[in-house]
């Protein structure tokens, strides 16, 4: 099944929920006894009264509403995406309980100011595979609408990280000591680092240490670009996939 083929059938069971809708002459309000979707959750999320007298719900509402849960203004946008951008809405629609669209959007505009830079979808789509595909362990802010995603939410996360997929060692080379310093010390001026004694911990393997312990990793020439940067990874590296902005400060004392 193709990506347009799911999101077709995504919005016919978005309709099939809505069908069970029934009113509660008790309480004064419609319910549903949905099997995919939190129908009332996604109302609310897109301010749709269904209680007015003229609320009708047709397959193309419910097209129009699955584009939305799926990153697109509208039904036509998703139609026309691109097969990169039609992976990516994918992924992201059914990882919603590791990262809300929202939440993937300030991610996002985080990783591009911190490395002066603007990602396309392919690069994008390989940041999604590589930190949110690859793991487990994230839980979005935010209950998913899917039910069967609400249920995954609600399900601890793995306590062991899951072996990234991807070889780092094979596209990425370790810097020296004087070209880590260089690397850090750009990242500082920049406004993008923190002091070398500030304790931090990597949101992925979960370990606190001091800044100044972090790793620096440079693209190999023969999978290099134009847009290539020096990166500030976890200390952990390469068993961590870490990267600056998976770094936090943590406001205590940390001995050596």
């Amino acid at each position: 099944m193709n990506h347009i083929e799911y999101f077709k059938l995504q919005a016919k069971n978005l309709l099939k929920d809505y069908k069970t809708r029934l009113f509660n002459p008790k309480d004064g309000f419609h319910e549903y006894n949905p099997k995919f979707f939190d129908i009332t959750g996604i109302f609310d999320y897109l301010d749709l009264n269904d209680e007015k007298s003229d609320f009708k719900f047709t397959l193309m509402n419910a097209q129009h509403v699955i584009a939305q849960l799926a990153g697109f203004s509208k039904w036509d946008d998703l139609l026309k995406a691109n097969p990169s951008e039609l992976e990516l809405a994918h992924l992201l629609y059914d990882n919603a309980h590791k990262i809300s669209l929202d939440e993937w959007d300030m991610y996002i505009s985080d990783a591009e100011r911190m490395n002066h830079t603007k990602f396309n979808t392919e690069t994008k789509l390989e940041i999604f595979k590589q930190v949110f595909l690859s793991s487990d362990r994230h839980r979005s802010d935010f209950v998913p609408y899917r039910i069967d995603l609400e249920q995954k939410w609600n399900t601890k996360p793995a306590d062991i990280i899951e072996d990234n997929p991807l070889n780092y060692e094979d596209m990425y080379m370790e810097l020296d000591e004087q070209e880590r310093m260089a690397a850090i010390k750009d990242h500082q001026e920049n406004g993008l680092g923190f002091p070398l004694e500030e304790t931090v911990e990597c949101l992925h393997c979960g370990e606190r240490y001091k800044f100044k312990y972090v790793k620096a990793i440079r693209t190999k020439p023969q999978f290099r670009s134009d847009d290539d940067f020096d990166q500030i990874v976890c200390k952990n590296y390469p068993e961590c996939n870490g990267s600056i902005i998976d770094l936090f400060p943590i406001k205590h004392k940390m001995k050596n």
